[in-house]
């Protein structure tokens, strides 16, 4: 990920309400409360955990919820790839007590969202060690990631400082060394004496290129001393088969690349693994150094760690903020504004817009204030980058704010109608929300459940196609969502169904729900 992504990911991807949310819940030692605000689905409660590992592990884990920061995990957690800002996908985390671990440990549980495109959030579990580790390792998608206690512990957070105690706390951050002969260096610098053969195949890939070295080796001394494991693995990107090795015996720690066959993959996958994610050099100090972003901005646990003493910055803009561009029309400069959710063409009147959109409907050409207007609505033309920046923001908001920031919007004035840069709608982008809460609400509001983007696709073929929850696509053949409805390819989701699930059945994975919501999109068709 390039910095400007990164800065994206820390200004939105956890929202300042949610910090001080979870942490005034936290202090006051209401740790469902902390997990609510952080957006995270608890899937059991405090008088189960007794019954189901007895008093001492009901202990157990009350004593790390009582540390638990919803907040603090989301900031460590890995990002999707290609521009996303949301969570990497389908994942576990294991979150371990003090101490050593074997296989009857209980302990916390995290899996991230389904979708980069879903909603974010997270599912807390529990279980032991035996139960969490992979039984059919050749068809688990991510295998487990232990997680270190500062990604998720608030008592533990400063620790964070310790990891990056080498040369990420005064060089290059985040983009790492450049060249390959520099990472050998600092390979070596911090104990890991790789051959320049294995240098040059590992880092080709960014996972392997971007890992701090001295925040892995102390990773692999951390799990391999409480979990009792000696041999640890990460594992590429680009190519699933490209491994380092790592071999651990008390403070020495051995690096080995291989290039493991495919059958030699699955065994493994049975290996403890380590996030290359998550051992990346910290782009927090990168962003910090290059002005992208101040101190003051972090997190104000990680600020703590890494600027200890630097005062918290002054709050975001708001969503809902008035912003205000000129545009070329008809030979003029006119202002328009976004304010009160909604577009504003000040220099017209209603008279004057009523006359572009009977234009506009035989085909005539649009332009100035009425060609901006049209492209903020989804359809063709060219936003002003003002504008552009502007929607964006609005969509990110929303995106890592969830449902409440929706409803909260709406009810401020915004246009239900409010479309991204494809022309989609909130209901194109229904996945994300809660949509027992938000379907009803655009609804009432008018939208057209059968809307379509740019690409001419309607919520529900994005619904089939993109494998949204099964409710959901209920939900929306409920709502009178047509599945005859064809996109620009003159394909609609009783075509897609007929050829693509018919063509995929040998290996569909989809499960008994989908097909369920399928056979009740049909009978409804």
């Amino acid at each position: 990920m390039s910095l400007a992504e990164w800065e994206r990911i820390r200004r939105y991807a956890v929202p300042a309400r949610m910090i001080t949310e979870c942490t005034a819940a936290r202090e006051r030692g209401d740790w469902a409360a902390a997990c609510a605000a952080g957006d995270v689905d608890v899937t059991f409660d405090a008088a189960s955990l007794a019954e189901r590992f007895g008093p001492d592990g009901a202990a157990t884990l009350l004593g790390m919820l009582a540390g638990f920061a919803p907040d603090l995990l989301r900031w460590h957690l890995p990002r999707a790839l290609g521009g996303y800002s949301t969570l990497a996908t389908d994942v576990l985390y294991l979150l371990a007590p003090d101490g050593p671990v074997d296989l009857e440990t209980v302990l916390l549980t995290v899996r991230s969202p389904q979708s980069v495109l879903g909603s974010q959030r997270l599912t807390l579990g529990t279980g032991r060690l035996a139960d969490l580790l992979p039984v059919d390792a050749e068809h688990l998608p991510v295998p487990p990631i232990r997680l270190a206690p500062h990604h998720w512990d608030a008592r533990r957070a400063g620790e964070l400082r310790a990891t990056v105690s080498g040369p990420a706390l005064t060089a290059a951050g985040v983009e790492g060394p450049r060249t390959p002969t520099d990472l050998l260096e600092a390979w070596h610098a911090a104990g890991l004496p790789i051959s320049h053969e294995e240098a040059v195949r590992l880092f080709t890939d960014d996972h392997f290129r971007l890992i701090d070295p001295y925040a892995l080796v102390a990773e692999a001394r951390r799990v391999a001393a409480q979990f009792g494991e000696r041999t640890l693995t990460l594992t590429g990107w680009l190519d699933r088969r490209q491994i380092l090795r790592l071999g651990v015996d008390g403070d020495v720690v051995t690096a080995t690349a291989q290039q493991v066959t495919w059958d030699g993959y699955t065994e493994v996958r049975r290996l403890p693994h380590l996030s290359p994610r998550l051992l990346r050099f910290p782009p927090d100090l990168d962003l910090v150094r290059h002005g992208r972003l101040p101190a003051g901005a972090l997190h104000p646990l990680i600020r703590s760690a890494l600027f200890p003493g630097t005062p918290a910055a002054p709050p975001a803009e708001p969503a809902d903020r008035a912003v205000f561009t000129r545009v070329r029309c008809h030979g003029e400069w006119h202002v328009i504004d976004h304010r009160d959710g909604r577009l504003h063409l000040p220099a017209h009147t209603a008279a004057e817009a009523q006359r572009e959109r009977a234009l506009r409907a035989f085909g005539g050409p649009v332009s100035g204030c009425f060609a901006a207007a049209q492209a903020w609505t989804g359809m063709s033309g060219r936003l002003p980058k003002r504008l552009r920046d502007h929607r964006r923001d609005l969509w990110l908001r929303m995106v890592h704010g969830g449902t409440r920031v929706v409803l909260e919007l709406l009810d401020g004035g915004m246009d239900p109608g409010v479309r991204d840069g494809r022309g989609r709608t909130l209901l194109h982008r229904l996945r994300s929300f809660d949509h027992t809460r938000l379907l009803p609400r655009l609804l009432e509001a008018g939208l057209n459940v059968n809307d379509r983007d740019k690409e001419g696709s309607t919520p529900l073929y994005l619904a089939v196609v993109n494998l949204w929850p099964p409710e959901l696509i209920i939900a929306l053949v409920d709502a009178g969502a047509d599945p005859r409805m064809p996109n620009q390819d003159d394909v609609s989701v009783l075509d897609y169904l007929d050829d693509m699930l018919a063509y995929l059945e040998p290996k569909d994975q989809r499960g008994p729900a989908f097909h369920a919501a399928v056979e009740y999109l049909k009978e409804h068709a």
